[in-house]
């Protein structure tokens, strides 16, 4: 309803009240937007800048996207210039706002956000006073409801640009001023301040002719003038309205009131106090209370965990205001319905009008989903209202459902919600109402409402879950199988559900045996069922819906490809050559499967499937797929990581490229482009395990040649990055695709990668075991071009083992080689590998004139990217031969020459800082030492070369012990 025009929104007699800040500044929304001090304007200046600070302010705390405040001045056609012109409104927002003490206006992606004391705006301000009015006495109560109105200064968010944001925010704030205007005035009837009423409501009534509410309080306020003909008359003024302009009768209250007043009753005999007619809420007292409803599901004896997402709620629903709306979203049987009647039972004393609850049946399986119009006369019926009484029409009865509900404190739980349309209708009318949704989708229409994404539980929490479903004794006595039972249900409190449902209804099985048929995965989905229950059934009902449109056909193509990979997650780039799609489309297909919470967008641009949703995926994929889609879908993967494998070793590290020949020359995807160091470093370290998932599913396709060339190429990426662990993985799945293409050079280099890669876990026995095989192959390949370089391989293996003589043999036999072949690299890392083999055999002037020798044949070859290294190793050399300050600069030279290079991995730096604090404590530089030994122990951990644990032990020592996978490198 729209406000009159000239109509005033405070109080009569009001008097505007000063700002509760010892500066006087305020923010106003409640009126002309802007900041004020005192009844001095501040500013913004411009339209444009107020409609900025309206929505910063509506949402202050929170980041509020760039998009939204864009609309919010230029609603749908914003201009090209758009997003400059936003910048430049908030850059003058915040001169403005460098007055005002505590206030800041901070870049938050994807935009800004404002934090201040929320005593300094109107809004809060006014909800608070409303707020404790409903809790104090009617003469306290009606002071503060003046207070609050007081602080209106006219329509709400006044003066700023376009409609969009009155429209959006301005009608439900007009609303809330109504409401406390009819709450004042109710509770001055209860005081008798009838005649005072009688000046107000002629205006407001013209202002509102269909308002209910409004013409009740006239009636009473008429009925204790003694005018109970005038009161009749307006009765009946009202109903002709609303059969003139709606076809409908008054509600049941005011036609109840208006019979009281026919019969001539007393009204002061229907209750206590004052002749008012009405309760507190201003209701007539002489209508039968509504019923209190409490229809809450009964509360989950094993609910675990959750804490977090417990005080979310319970803050959004406690939180004084308009109607608040709390949305619980995540995959189906992540727990959502559990947790929203947990916490529903927990806060039921604060809504004493009572507790509703409608199962809208979203996504349950096998049922049709509640129409809106169905689920609100539902409510009408569980607030009293006849089945004749319902109104027809879902627009009436939701306006019924409003009426009724406005002036109260409920809660309304909306279990399994399908969409915004299904719950839209069904909101309450009054600001003492909360309303608790649950829903896989994201509900992002009802502005101002809280989100709780629900993830699975964590590993404890969900062990706690398993061991409330299945019994203390039941865990204690078989720990490592119900911890089992809990990695392959993926902590999904459903699944655990049904898996302790199955143990429990056999006796004879243990803990250890469902883990045993829990690990089948082509049945695991089979064994998770109970009853009526299935876990496969929760996920078909959020899969069926993606065969809605062309879109959402689209989607779940995309989807069941998804479950072809065995890969953690993938990135965007990933998903789209897996599709065969432009980035721009896949991205709005895996944006749709996010919305069904089918994927877990969990980082910009990158995606996961839950591993019981991989299951279901990979179920749908070979039912709807044809094999020959699967290989290509796949094979388009593979060269989407051959590409960008392929761009990152020829711009970083081009003494591999021999490595490329072995993957094929024509790739049917192009990649991803890096164009920086840094780039590269983040793209190996977020897709190295997705590239050794790759690789080893492919062994089983018949793509294992590509296989081979990925892995390959990818091991030296490994190894420059320090990921040595993983490397040696690599290797050992390369393996067996070599092996399976039967390709003698294919078996030379797995058999050389998986020798290299047991030299860096410890290994070398092992190490030149597969080193020869190598040498082997190589040869019955006809290739004598890796020789000097496998013989190299095999005397750093023979050095890891204490064999240093051995070790010295073999480095010369492949410095002889390695003279023949003149690679320069090559000739370098040999000369540096026989330096550290004579570091350790106590040969340190040999082992200077080697390094010397290396880092003249890398300068003369302008190979920048391994001379620190060469330096650092120099460093060692003369440390070890006990001159530590030619020690120190060295290493700090090597550093330097290390950081100017760029190189992509940070483990060569941290074997750099780690020899410099030894050089350091050599020379009696204590502290410079601890410095350096701690920056280097920060970079080994954040490359899972320590634990946590090693860390504090070496940081507390005094001189820590130089850490294994350092040792390896001298």
């Amino acid at each position: 309803m729209s406000r009159a025009a000239g109509e005033d929104m405070s109080a009569p007699g009001s008097r505007s009240p000063k700002s509760h800040q010892p500066d006087g500044v305020e923010f106003r929304l409640l009126g002309r937007v802007g900041i004020w001090a005192g009844e001095k304007f501040i500013g913004p200046a411009t339209s444009q800048q107020r409609s900025v600070l309206a929505m910063l302010l509506l949402h202050a705390g929170r980041t509020v996207p760039l998009e939204r405040l864009m609309k919010a001045v230029w609603e749908q056609d914003p201009p090209a210039s758009a997003r400059n012109a936003v910048q430049g409104y908030v850059s003058r927002l915040r001169r403005l706002l460098a007055r005002v003490p505590g206030a800041e206006l901070s870049t938050s992606p994807p935009g800004y956000r404002l934090v201040l004391d929320p005593a300094r705006v109107d809004l809060p301000r006014f909800r608070e006073l409303v707020a404790r009015a409903q809790a104090s006495d009617h003469g306290r109560a009606c002071d503060l409801l003046r207070q609050a109105l007081d602080l209106w200064h006219g329509p709400p968010l006044a003066d700023v640009a376009g409609g969009w944001l009155r429209d959006t925010f301005g009608v439900a704030l007009e609303e809330e001023w109504l409401s406390t205007v009819e709450e004042r005035i109710a509770i001055g009837l209860r005081l008798g301040r009838h005649q005072e009423a009688l000046l107000e409501l002629p205006v407001l009534v013209g202002a509102h002719p269909l308002r209910e509410r409004l013409v009740q309080l006239t009636m009473v306020a008429l009925r204790q003038d003694g005018r109970r003909a005038a009161a009749l008359t307006a009765y009946r003024d009202l109903r002709g309205r609303l059969a003139e302009e709606l076809g409908i009768d008054p509600g049941s209250e005011l036609r109840q009131l208006y019979q009281r007043l026919l019969e001539e009753d007393d009204l002061a005999e229907a209750g206590a106090g004052p002749a008012t007619g009405l309760d507190h809420r201003g209701r007539s007292q002489d209508v039968p209370a509504l019923p209190v409803p409490a229809e809450l599901p009964a509360d989950l004896v094993s609910f675990t965990g959750r804490g977090a997402e417990l005080a979310r709620v319970y803050e959004t629903l406690s939180a004084p205001g308009p109607l608040r709306i709390c949305q619980i979203t995540g995959l189906g049987g992540v727990g959502k319905s559990s947790l929203a009647i947990h916490i529903a039972h927990a806060v039921a004393g604060d809504f004493p009008d009572g507790q509703l609850y409608v199962n809208l049946h979203g996504d349950t399986p096998h049922t049709r989903s509640v129409e809106p119009a169905e689920a609100v006369r539902r409510l009408l019926r569980s607030l009293g209202v006849a089945d004749a009484a319902v109104p027809a029409g879902l627009e009436e009865a939701a306006g019924r459902f409003r009426s009724l509900t406005r002036g109260r404190r409920m809660l309304l739980i909306l279990d399994n919600a399908r969409d915004a349309a299904q719950v839209r209708p069904l909101l309450p009318g009054g600001p003492g109402c909360a309303v608790l949704i649950t829903s896989r989708r994201r509900l992002t229409a009802f502005d101002g409402a809280v989100q709780i994404p629900l993830d699975v539980l964590p590993d404890r929490e969900a062990l706690d879950l398993l061991r409330a479903l299945v019994g203390e004794k039941a865990v204690a006595a078989e720990p490592a199988a119900a911890a089992e039972v809990v990695r392959l249900c993926g902590s999904l409190p459903l699944a655990l559900c049904l898996a302790a449902a199955r143990l429990r209804a056999r006796p004879a099985w243990s803990l250890d045996v469902l883990a045993k048929r829990l690990a089948n995965t082509r049945r695991r989905l089979d064994e998770l069922r109970a009853d009526d229950r299935a876990l496969r059934a929760s996920f078909q009902t959020s899969y069926q819906d993606l065969h809605a449109d062309p879109q959402a056909r689209a989607a779940a193509r995309m989807f069941r490809l998804l479950g072809v990979l065995d890969g953690a997650d993938i990135s965007l780039s990933a998903a789209a050559a897996l599709a065969g799609l432009p980035d721009e489309r896949a991205q709005d297909l895996l944006d749709h499967l996010a919305d069904a919470q089918l994927v877990d967008n969990y980082l910009p641009d990158r995606y996961r499937l839950h591993d019981l949703l991989r299951l279901f995926a990979r179920e749908r994929a070979e039912a709807e797929d044809s094999p020959p889609a699967r290989q290509s879908a796949f094979h388009r993967l593979l060269h989407h990581y051959l590409a960008t494998v392929r761009t990152i070793t020829r711009t970083l590290n081009r003494g591999s490229t021999w490595r490329l020949e072995i993957a094929p020359p024509d790739l049917i995807d192009p990649g991803v482009i890096l164009e920086t160091g840094r780039d590269a470093k983040a793209w190996i370290a977020a897709e190295a395990d997705n590239v050794l998932a790759a690789v080893e599913q492919a062994t089983r396709t018949p793509f294992a040649d590509q296989a081979v060339g990925l892995a390959t190429s990818f091991a030296v990426l490994l190894h420059e990055c320090g990921h040595y662990l993983k490397q040696f993985h690599l290797a050992e799945v390369a393996l067996p695709a070599a092996e399976r293409t039967n390709d003698p050079l294919h078996l030379a280099v797995a058999h050389g990668d998986l020798g290299w890669a047991h030299i860096y876990v410890g290994r070398p026995d092992d190490a030149i075991r597969h080193l020869h095989r190598s040498r082997t192959a190589f040869r019955r390949a006809g290739n004598t071009s890796r020789e000097a370089a496998l013989l190299d391989y095999i005397g750093v293996a023979h050095r890891s083992a204490g064999r240093y003589d051995e070790a010295i043999t073999h480095h010369l036999r492949a410095l002889a080689r390695v003279g023949e072949a003149g690679n320069h690299l090559t000739h370098g890392a040999v000369l540096t590998h026989l330096g550290l083999a004579y570091q350790r055999a106590g040969r340190f002037a040999e082992a200077v004139a080697a390094h010397t020798r290396t880092i003249a044949i890398l300068r003369k070859a302008g190979i920048s990217a391994y001379l620190g290294v060469a330096v650092g190793h120099l460093a060692e050399a003369h440390r070890l031969a006990g001159d530590p300050g030619r020690a120190v600069a060295y290493y700090q030279h090597a550093l330097d020459l290390h950081r100017e290079a760029g190189p992509i991995g940070e483990f060569r730096e941290a074997d750099i800082l780690w020899g410099l604090g030894r050089a350091f404590h050599d020379a009696d530089r204590t502290p410079d030492a601890h410095r350096s030994w701690r920056r280097s122990i920060g970079l080994m951990q954040g490359l899972n070369l320590i634990t946590a644990k090693e860390r504090r032990a070496l940081e507390s020592s005094e001189v820590p012990e130089t850490p294994q996978a350092i040792q390896r490198q001298h």
